[in-house]
């Protein structure tokens, strides 16, 4: 029998060794999730690579509009949204409206509303400017822009005076439409989107628009969880923003929020990923709707509270013990830069070994050198959590330090 001829690349390498490791591409063994800790190889570890930031997937109210949904809709309504949708998506929806005061598109996952946007705004002639650290998923789908015949660049991280001069580059060059990608709160390094100067150069520059993926920002912050961007600055006329359900909403699926409707109706009616994909399960939509309940209610604002002042708490900790953060801005991640993928892994094990399951940024993800170990922090870490995992990076960190070059 042939064999198909594949010659395993770096990344491949790398995430085989976490795997082998027990730090990554494994299943945990428990038979309940809570959603703090998990058991992996019969060890319980605590969760600092959950996304779910403010803990509410275990929440009572979730669980029981699931399982409702189930039993009035089944498991599944399988037919595409362009021919019938569920009237879950109706409640679905008008929250959404009420909490972001655009027009949404709901769409089964956030990679897929990028799949479905994208090559429907950045056409031939038109120009794709990537932050450099925007979201892979974003980057991947611009490949399908780009075999549409738009011109597809990478700008510098954050950096909106050479954006400035991109774009009027750009635009002599020929270009029609400009479109710039970023993210709201960037999803390794959980630093922010500069979105008050962005807005500015939207209000500048004719035929530029931004496309930003808030999925990290979505919930756990801004009014009724309105998240980073439309939270703190409103939805500009000239912007598209992404979400996810699946994080700090605790269920599942993403949406875009556009602000104009003729805009969304064009993007529904033919973006390709919402007309050939199967909807979410009814599961998923009872599940949302019951938290997007919750961020319009005041429970949340307790429940952000909270994660603000653990991620304070975390930050201070960190500073007392001159344990070194690249993450500057007070974000639900925060990046612990370490070096090499090598170090990042001998780190990261150390930790498993201790009692503590991490997320990694490990090249590509990021530059080579510039790996680290990124933790996420959600509402049901406490401080005494903080206390005791930084107190045994601290400790682990003079084993590697001349690797590590941090002490």
């Amino acid at each position: 029998m042939n064999k198909f001829n594949i010659e395993p690349n770096e990344l491949y390498h790398c995430f085989k060794e976490f795997q082998n490791t027990g730090c990554g591409g494994v299943y945990f063994e428990d038979k309940e999730y809570d959603g703090r800790s998990i058991h992996i190889n019969s060890k319980k570890l605590l969760n600092m690579a959950n996304c779910s930031y403010l803990g509410l997937e275990k929440h009572p109210f979730l669980i029981e509009s699931a399982i409702e949904a189930i039993r009035l809709y089944g498991t599944q309504n399988s037919v595409s949204r362009s021919l019938f949708s569920s009237p879950l998506f109706i409640e679905l929806e008008n929250n959404l409206k009420e909490i972001f005061n655009g027009y949404p598109i709901v769409y089964g996952s956030t990679t897929l509303a990028h799949y479905a946007a994208l090559p429907l705004l950045a056409k031939e002639n038109d120009a794709l400017i990537l932050d450099a650290f925007v979201h892979n998923s974003v980057r991947t789908a611009s490949q399908v822009c780009k075999s549409n015949g738009a011109f597809v660049i990478v700008t510098r991280h954050n950096d909106m005076e050479y954006l400035r001069y991109m774009v009027k580059r750009l635009k002599k060059e020929g270009y029609k439409k400009i479109w710039y990608c970023a993210d709201g709160i960037y999803s390794i390094h959980g630093d922010l989107c500069n979105v008050k100067a962005l807005n500015q150069l939207l209000d500048e520059e004719e035929n530029f628009y931004a496309y930003v993926d808030d999925a990290h920002g979505i919930g756990w912050c801004g009014k009724n969880g309105s998240g980073y961007v439309i939270g703190n600055y409103g939805l500009h006329n000239k912007m598209i923003v992404a979400g996810s359900l699946s994080k700090s909403v605790a269920a599942a699926g993403g949406f875009l929020i556009v602000p104009d409707k003729n805009l969304a109706d064009y993007l529904k009616l033919t973006g390709h990923t919402f007309i050939f994909s199967i909807p979410m399960p009814p599961a998923s939509l009872g599940a949302i709707t019951a938290s997007l309940k919750l961020h319009l209610s005041d429970e949340i604002i307790q429940y952000q509270k909270e994660l603000r002042d653990l991620i304070l708490y975390f930050k201070k900790t960190c500073k007392d013990l001159s344990i070194p953060v690249e993450t500057e801005d007070v974000t639900p991640i925060q990046l612990i830069k370490l070096g090499e993928n090598e170090t990042v892994l001998k780190v990261q094990k150390a930790l498993n070994n201790e009692g503590y399951f991490t997320s990694s940024a490990i090249y590509p993800a990021v530059n080579k050198g510039e790996g680290g170990l990124r933790i996420s922090l959600t509402r049901h870490l406490t401080n005494n959590d903080i206390d005791n995992f930084l107190s045994c990076l601290k400790r682990i960190y003079p084993a590697f330090n001349h690797e590590l070059k941090v002490i």
